[in-house]
């Protein structure tokens, strides 16, 4: 039932919104208030003070982040080769003199330098740079002795209910 909005990911839940409490009790509430909402409790993880187990309750899904890994690079790499044999298709057709005289380096230079930079682009997406600032607050919140739930959201309406319901939180793309 996952919405996999996202060509290139390879997580069940890559929407995420978390929010702190000042004590388990507010934080097992909040819990069961996204639970009574429809959002399976499997779904929902709590990070107490000192919790070892951070970095899984956060990020569960190994397995989907490898696979969101290989699908971004493959297909950016692919479009980013296709977009590159034909720039310089274009550029060996009506281009300057330079590119002109040396079709083959052209191609060679151009689809090169246009799949590297697809790459590039598939590693920093990939990546997901948007989860830093909930894994960060997450830290400081444990840091400090507070308590966190995060809810790993398979859908964007998902998401926005759970972001309802919790008030002001840190969320994910």
């Amino acid at each position: 039932m996952a919405d996999h909005d996202g060509a290139v990911s390879g997580e069940s839940y890559s929407h995420k919104i978390s929010a702190e409490f000042d004590s388990q009790i507010a934080a097992e509430r909040g819990a069961e208030s996204l639970e009574g909402l429809g959002i399976p409790l499997a779904q929902i993880r709590i990070i107490q003070p000192d919790d070892p187990n951070m970095s899984k309750k956060i990020e569960p899904e190994t397995q989907g982040i490898a696979r969101s890994l290989v699908k971004a690079h493959v297909r950016f790499g692919v479009v980013g080769l296709v977009v590159g044999l034909a720039v310089a298709g274009l550029l060996v057709t009506v281009g300057p003199a330079l590119t002109r005289s040396s079709p083959v380096m052209t191609f060679v230079a151009v689809s090169f330098l246009f799949a590297v930079l697809a790459l590039m682009l598939a590693g920093a997406v990939a990546l997901r740079p948007d989860h830093d600032v909930l894994i960060e607050k997450a830290r400081m919140a444990k840091n400090e002795g507070r308590w966190t739930v995060v809810v790993h959201c398979d859908s964007v309406e998902q998401q926005k209910l759970a972001q309802t319901t919790m008030g002001d939180s840190t969320h994910t793309l």
